[in-house]
């Protein structure tokens, strides 16, 4: 009943406008109150919350991603892969999917993938005949994509939280990250060919590939730098992300020149401002977790799940509808602080793979990205794009089904998510 009613006050909170970390100070002090706990536990959570070396990475890819909208990174993967596939039909949307991939491997974060993608290739979009309904929802799938394949925010802050391998949830998030990708590339190509969206297909050229592979290389390299020094050992994934940002402002700066000195300063503060939000928002969370796990909740829970049916792939259906719908209503980030201490007993309970899990519940909420009334990505293309959300949203039934459809792959064939992490190890 008290975790019931702590749930009524942060709903009303986020109604009337509050934001999130507030939301969940309020309601912890709430729950505090009304359970008979000491106050100071909100305070001691909070800092408890914030207090992790994990958590360091965070600051270090979202100024990443920052620099790489900046500094010219983004626009020459552009280039480099409208070499490697505009020769298609609906060529420039595969390129824009093929970005969102390949950027996803940089930034790790949803929104800052979203812009920059959708920033330069909506207005060649729409020069090239295709509709900006279609071109804005195309280049919002670099949010999802920015979520899954490795490195990623959201799965920074799940293996905060769980105590999982950083470096384990990234290798997880390679193959389902690829199927998707690759998958909306196809739906591209065919919606494109079906209704002649795009101009007439140009001839492929491997003179303009490798002009556009030397010009980007060296952005092209930077998922690999991160990666595969983790892999190797050369440093921790926290340490990945200061490397991501050096070698990036080395890159913008003194190779492609197109971010100077005098930007710098802003380009701080903007990151600055973003990790604060994300970081506040993990500290009070952790305080609403911390009572939810006092409480018995993820207990509770996994009863639950487990008096559905004695089959484990009917529980992981219902789960994966529990959680598309969480996506409607929660960020991916408040609903992993949320979720993990429940979905962790939960694995164990149906004798599941953490990492299996940790990879359905992050496809899951990123596929509320692109869902109002909370997808983020959603709303970042609508506003560059300058169409409505709910033609965008509309536009992008089709993408959420083709996620949903992998999703389901990986939900009854776990190898899809765990075959890179086991042949790493």
């Amino acid at each position: 009943m008290l975790i019931l009613s702590a749930i009524i006050v942060f709903f009303f909170c986020i109604f009337i406008g509050l934001p999130i970390f507030f939301s969940f100070g309020l309601t912890a002090a709430f729950a505090c109150m009304a359970g008979n706990l000491p106050l100071h536990i909100v305070a001691q959570r909070l800092m408890i919350g914030m207090d992790s070396f994990v958590l360091l990475a965070v600051p270090g890819f979202v100024l990443a991603g920052e620099i790489m909208c900046q500094g010219g990174i983004s626009k020459r993967i552009v280039d480099f892969c409208n070499a490697l596939v505009g020769h298609f039909k609906g060529g420039l949307s595969m390129v824009a999917v093929l970005t969102g991939m390949i950027m996803g491997g940089i930034s790790g974060s949803a929104v800052a993938d979203t812009a920059a993608v959708a920033s330069v290739l909506v207005p060649s979009m729409e020069k090239e005949n295709y509709p900006k309904e279609f071109s804005a929802a195309v280049v919002g799938t670099a949010g999802p994509l920015g979520n899954i394949i490795p490195p990623s925010i959201p799965m920074v802050i799940y293996s905060m939280t769980s105590g999982l391998s950083l470096l384990d949830l990234f290798l997880a998030g390679y193959i389902p990250g690829m199927m998707i990708g690759f998958s909306l590339m196809g739906f591209c190509h065919i919606i494109s060919k079906n209704k002649g969206y795009g101009r007439s297909q140009s001839h492929f050229s491997h003179t303009n590939l490798m002009t556009a592979f030397r010009r980007s290389v060296l952005a092209i390299l930077i998922p690999v730098v991160v990666v595969g020094g983790i892999v190797t050992g050369v440093f921790t994934p926290t340490e990945s992300s200061i490397i991501a940002v050096v070698y990036s402002f080395i890159v913008a700066i003194f190779v492609y020149r197109e971010m100077t000195v005098v930007q710098i300063p802003r380009v701080l503060l903007t990151a600055a401002k973003a990790s604060a939000k994300l970081v506040i928002i993990m500290g009070a969370g952790s305080v609403f977790s911390y009572i939810s796990i006092n409480e018995g909740v993820p207990e509770l829970f996994r009863d639950f799940m487990l008096g559905i049916s004695n089959n484990k792939f009917v529980i992981l259906m219902v789960l994966n509808l529990i959680l598309l719908f969480t996506g409607l209503l929660i960020d991916i980030l408040v609903a992993t602080i949320i979720f993990v201490p429940i979905l962790m007993p939960l694995g164990q309970a149906l004798g599941l793979d953490p990492l299996h899990v940790a990879m359905l519940f992050v496809v899951n909420m990123s596929i509320g990205l692109l869902t109002p009334p909370v997808g983020y990505s959603l709303y970042v293309s609508s506003i560059i794009s300058g169409v409505p959300t709910e033609k965008v949203a509309l536009n992008s039934v089709p993408i959420v089904l083709i996620m949903i459809g992998i999703l389901s792959i990986m939900t009854l064939f776990p190898q899809v998510t765990l075959f890179v992490p086991n042949l790493i190890h």
